[in-house]
């Protein structure tokens, strides 16, 4: 996503927590792997800075956004892409793998909006996209608290667009089927195997409907939310025993 934009000619912030997470099984973004994405924004003549923050810390999430308009002077466009995933049926899961995937999810989500939405209103233009998931349209088993999260996200994008449509910000969210990022590293993506054209969706592929959203082209688009799953969510899984008892 970041390159994308950098393509088109926007100055990019770069955030991530830059360390693991114990709850979660696989590892999360790195300071070097923020390094090597500013790079090539640079590399193609952009201009990007990193900024680590937990999304979880709304304190941590505000000194970002103060970061970003002290180097840009502005914010245009916000991307709420940090989560984490858990595959686990909700009797096996812990409260501590409950409690971050839904603080980071959707309470990192709530706070990069609180604290960027300011700034546009004051300067009466945004754009605000939202990454939800095609779990957010239908729920899968061993989803369930990430499910949660994904389906709330949608009902925050409708209500803040709402709230900020004075203020000539749009709102929206993309809901993606399984992409093969480090998330899913080693994993079989069951997407592939269920949707429509029976293909993976790819990181460019969201890129591009991020893009489109943020364009001046969907000024009257807002509440709305863009499925790229290539028809995954319209699919019904066969039911089986998930867990034991």
């Amino acid at each position: 996503m970041a390159l994308q934009f950098a393509k088109e000619e926007a100055n990019i912030v770069a955030l991530d927590i830059a360390e693991d997470i114990f709850t979660v099984d696989y590892p999360l973004g790195s300071i070097s792997e923020l390094d090597k994405v500013v790079n090539e924004i640079k590399a193609l003549g952009g201009k990007a800075i990193r900024i680590t923050a937990h999304v979880r810390k709304s304190t941590e999430v505000k000194d970002a956004v103060d970061q970003a308009i002290a180097e840009f002077g502005k914010i245009d466009i916000l991307v709420n892409n940090a989560g984490i995933i858990l595959r686990s049926a909700l009797i096996n899961s812990t409260e501590e793998q409950i409690q971050d995937v839904i603080n980071v999810n959707l309470g990192g989500c709530i706070y990069c909006c609180k604290h960027v939405i300011p700034h546009m209103a004051r300067q009466r233009y945004g754009k605000i996209i939202n990454i939800s998931s095609g779990a957010g349209l239908k729920a899968e088993p061993k989803m369930s608290v990430y499910s949660v999260t994904k389906y709330a996200i949608l009902g925050l994008t409708e209500a803040l667009a709402a709230e900020l449509a004075y203020y000539n910000v749009n709102v929206n969210a993309v809901c993606p089927a399984g992409v093969r990022t480090g998330m899913t590293a080693g994993r079989r993506l069951l997407s592939s195997d269920i949707n429509y054209f029976r293909r993976e969706v790819s990181m460019e592929d969201i890129a591009v409907g991020v893009l489109f959203l943020a364009s001046d082209e969907t000024r009257n688009i807002t509440a709305s939310l863009l499925p790229i799953t290539a028809g995954l969510d319209k699919n019904i899984l066969t039911p089986e025993p998930y867990f034991t008892i």
